[in-house]
């Protein structure tokens, strides 16, 4: 009689020197700079030195890159494809300069659904919007191919990887930039890093561990960094390769209490961090130092969610003051409002739609997903669908779907009626 095999894993394990440069790192971050010290040099292990070089590197070679790119004279379907780019952004200077009236909400449904054995907490799309991950309190992650989503049918077996590797529940999860790689952290202090490009792949391969339950993560760009935010209000950089930590080199930088969500702009250039004690704060991607911060940016209530524009013009953040905010970051004036949707017990971050043409978040006192016109705040449509609480609206970089994250367990993926 044939028995299904699975194929033996490879021992989730790290090199010595690796984690020698894991213990020095840590001793770092805690000021404990002498015994740091003496570990590496009866090691010979290279103590943790500032990532401000390697990340100055990277934003030189990404502008250069532009600038390289705006040399080559592009063809005339590239200057409609960069117009139509550029009208779809946010732009509320242009907007000033014309009578703007609210868009028609498009008519979504549910198309697919899928089920953790506990509460859906995270969904998030990797960059060329094909495929999905999810992460839930079973400590879980799903991998779901959207194309065989939209088909409709449980016989296309959308989810294509399930991966456990946690042991509490799942926080966030990042793609890498580079491909079918991603992070997720969790409230079990970890970051793991998994490679989907190998076949039946259900651990991680490299991970990093923290003191604190880690809340959010975000990628640099360049893939070689990934930003994280937990319960320490100190915002950490790891590198990716070293796992050496790197954090604000003044204390005066970090937040007075959890850190919720951090994001970077597209660039890499900025990033931003929200927190428990009601700020959003802007730090230089380059030297970690903290260039503004926004106190009390939702009334004091804690800020749960923050996320940049395309352009990096503008941040969306939302809070327990049951209000989206879009900032403008020349100014650092609000310059919309989204309001409407009840969350002060729970928190749902907000999102734009692919072309930013709408934003999405949830309603915690009949877990309606909510819409509104991102341009006048007006609130436009609210769709049923899941009967728990939602923690999770994602939507998609590249088309008009969106997943939705709840307490009944489900990760919902919706899109337009044809």
């Amino acid at each position: 009689m044939m028995e299904d095999t699975e194929e033996q894993e490879t021992p989730n394990t790290l090199e010595k020197e690796e984690v020698l440069q894991l213990i020095i790192s840590q001793l770092q971050y805690y000021d404990m700079e002498n015994a740091a010290q003496v570990i590496a040099e009866s090691t010979n292990i290279t103590p943790a030195y500032s990532a401000s070089s390697r990340l100055a590197e990277l934003l030189y070679l990404g502008t250069k890159a532009e600038t390289v790119n705006e040399d080559i004279h592009p063809s005339a379907a590239d200057e409609d494809d960069a117009e139509e780019d550029e009208d779809r952004c946010l732009n509320f200077e242009q907007d000033a300069t014309t009578k703007i009236t609210s868009r028609v909400a498009p008519n979504y449904s549910t198309l697919y659904t899928t089920s953790h054995k506990a509460s859906c907490r995270v969904a998030v799309y990797s960059q060329d919007g094909k495929y999905i991950a999810t992460g839930s309190a079973d400590t879980s992650l799903k991998v779901l191919d959207v194309a065989k989503m939209k088909m409709r049918t449980d016989e296309e077996r959308p989810v294509i990887r399930t991966l456990y590797d946690h042991v509490s529940t799942v926080t966030d999860i990042s793609w890498h930039p580079g491909g079918l790689a991603l992070a997720s952290a969790s409230e079990d202090k970890s970051i793991k890093i998994y490679d989907l490009q190998k076949p039946s792949v259900k651990r991680s391969f490299r991970y990093l561990q923290d003191a604190y339950p880690v809340r959010s993560i975000c990628f640099h760009p360049s893939g070689d960094f990934i930003l994280a935010g937990s319960d320490h209000p100190a915002v950490r950089i790891y590198d990716v390769k070293s796992f050496q930590c790197y954090i604000p080199p003044n204390p005066n930088d970090y937040h007075r209490s959890r850190i919720n969500q951090v994001n970077y702009a597209p660039k890499g250039d900025i990033f931003a961090t929200c927190s428990d004690d009601g700020s959003i704060k802007f730090y230089n991607g380059v030297t970690g130092q903290c260039i503004n911060t926004i106190e009390q940016a939702h009334g004091g209530a804690s800020v749960s969610s923050v996320k940049f524009s395309r352009n990096s013009k503008y941040l969306l953040s939302n809070g327990k003051d049951s209000i989206g905010r879009l900032w403008d970051l020349a100014s650092g004036k609000v310059v919309q409002k989204y309001e409407g949707a009840l969350q002060m017990k729970t928190s749902c971050n907000i999102t734009f739609t692919y072309n930013e043409d709408f934003v999405l978040s949830s309603d915690e006192t009949n877990n309606t997903i909510v819409c509104w016109d991102s341009r006048t705040g007006s609130l436009l449509q609210r769709w049923t669908g899941p009967t728990g609480v939602v923690h999770c609206v994602a939507a998609s970089p590249t088309g008009p779907d969106f997943v939705t994250c709840s307490d009944d367990n489900k990760a919902r993926y919706w899109n337009i009626e044809i």
